[in-house]
């Protein structure tokens, strides 16, 4: 089998990527609530970045959200409601 048959043999089906992003999505959102509650903090430069973080959790979380959305529009299926993120 080519390198390239492989691949796509290997590929996931959309519910294997919406059940992976699901998996995902909750350790994101377990680690934004970790950074908004004060639990973890991140410093750069001796400097508290935290805010930043979780800035960039919740956007990332929302683009991905979004992406799925696109994707299952585009497939016809409806996407799962997604959790609230805090």
């Amino acid at each position: 089998m080519s390198g390239r048959a492989f691949i796509i043999a290997e590929m996931e089906t959309q519910a294997e990527i919406r059940e992976r992003w699901r998996c995902l999505r909750n350790l994101l959102i377990e680690q934004l609530s970790r950074f908004e509650s004060g639990i973890m903090q991140l410093h750069a430069n001796d400097v508290d970045v935290s805010a930043g973080a979780i800035a960039m959790l919740e956007q990332k979380i929302q683009d991905f959200d979004e992406l799925i959305a696109r994707s299952e529009a585009r497939n016809g299926s409806d996407p799962p409601a997604p959790e609230h993120s805090g």
